[in-house]
């Protein structure tokens, strides 16, 4: 019996030393378990930032894909930039001095006559759907009478804008005015560019709309082939009818009336103190535009404007003027403005301004001014 106790007691004590260890051993495995839990919840969230992040960048792709503007901006643009629009073209070089029409253009007529020809008749076609604007602009050949019915013309077919990643981005306001244009000029090869004003009129109830489109042309000259103004287009334009792709020019007897040689705006019209509102567009990187950038709008008003600053100053018949100054090297800093008065007094102004920095977009604005 004696021996029997005597052998259980080591029994007793490697089992309370088995429990002992198990216990012991306990806080660690509940260690190792949180830390596996910690472990795994660390990877649950990273995989659900990854996910988050996918689907943040998947939204910004597709912000970015579209450079449209807010679609009742655009709904109301397209209402009023689109359909048949008539008028006259006068060119203007970089003195602000009206262009006469290319020779070969004159009839012989004409030339025998000594009759200088300075103006236009021209037509354009537009038409803003969801994928930005299109134009096709025409101009009818001078002609000596009513030679014929059917008038020949040079024709210009272009997408002025696209709301979708393949082109220029489009700067608009609801009352159908725009600027358009390259987005970088800073390539050496780039030699020429365009860059077009829309600014629209004050419309009289019952009256045919008006409105002014100024094309800036520019171009590298010189030894250091610095970008610098070649010529100013004036477009003076009413509305005619809905978009229908017309063909047919006025002919005629029919058109508006030409201004080349018409008495220009006075330098002290735009003098004092002005007023602003509108809306200004600030360009940022966007790597999903052909072009590089989209545009951001944010509101103005009641910011303080002046033409003191805007040298060298274009002055243009129909109340308009207009201004474009390079700098920087190669010319790649360029502001452009067009503006012109909306009434008779000079009270008011609106205005379409562009600015690119080093050859890139920076920014776009489109304003009404107030006299302060």
């Amino acid at each position: 019996m004696a021996l029997s106790q005597a052998a259980a007691r080591p029994s007793a004590a490697r089992a309370d030393t088995a429990r002992s260890g198990a216990a012991s051993c306990r806080p660690q495995q509940r260690a190792r378990a949180s830390r596996r839990c910690e472990k795994a919840a660390e990877r649950r969230g990273r995989r659900l930032n990854a996910v988050e992040t996918a689907a943040a960048e998947a939204a910004a792709a597709a912000a970015e894909a579209t450079t449209a503007p807010p679609a009742d901006t655009w709904a109301a643009f397209a209402a009023a930039v689109s359909g048949e629009w008539e008028g006259v073209t006068a060119s203007f070089g970089p003195d602000g001095s009206p262009v006469q029409l290319p020779e070969y253009y004159v009839p012989q007529a004409y030339r025998d006559w000594g009759v200088e020809l300075f103006d236009w008749q021209s037509q354009s076609s537009m038409l803003a759907e969801e994928g930005g604007l299109t134009a096709t602009d025409r101009r009818m050949m001078p002609t000596v009478g009513c030679e014929a019915d059917a008038i020949a013309y040079t024709q210009d077919a272009r997408q002025l804008f696209s709301t979708g990643p393949a082109g220029p981005p489009p700067a608009v306001a609801p009352d159908g005015s725009y600027s358009t244009g390259p987005s970088d000029v800073s390539a050496a090869e780039c030699h020429k560019a365009a860059f077009e004003s829309c600014l629209m009129l004050p419309c009289q109830p019952g009256a045919q709309q008006h409105r002014l489109r100024l094309v800036h042309s520019l171009a590298r000259l010189g030894a250091e082939s610095r970008w610098q103004l070649q010529e100013v287009e004036l477009h003076s334009e009413r509305y005619d009818s809905p978009y229908r792709g017309k063909l047919e020019l006025s002919g005629c007897g029919g058109g508006m009336k030409g201004f080349a040689t018409s008495e220009p705006l006075s330098a002290d019209a735009l003098a004092g103190a002005w007023v602003a509102s509108g809306v200004r567009y600030t360009a940022e990187p966007s790597s999903s535009s052909s072009d590089g950038v989209s545009l951001r709008a944010e509101a103005v008003a009641g910011e303080a404007w002046s033409a003191q600053d805007l040298q060298p100053l274009l002055l243009h018949p129909l109340r308009a003027w207009s201004c474009c100054r390079t700098a920087g090297e190669g010319g790649n800093d360029i502001s452009l403005a067009a503006g012109v008065l909306l009434n008779e007094g000079g009270s008011s102004m609106a205005l379409v301004t562009r600015r690119l920095v080093g050859g890139r977009l920076a920014a776009v604005e489109l304003l009404t001014l107030i006299r302060a």
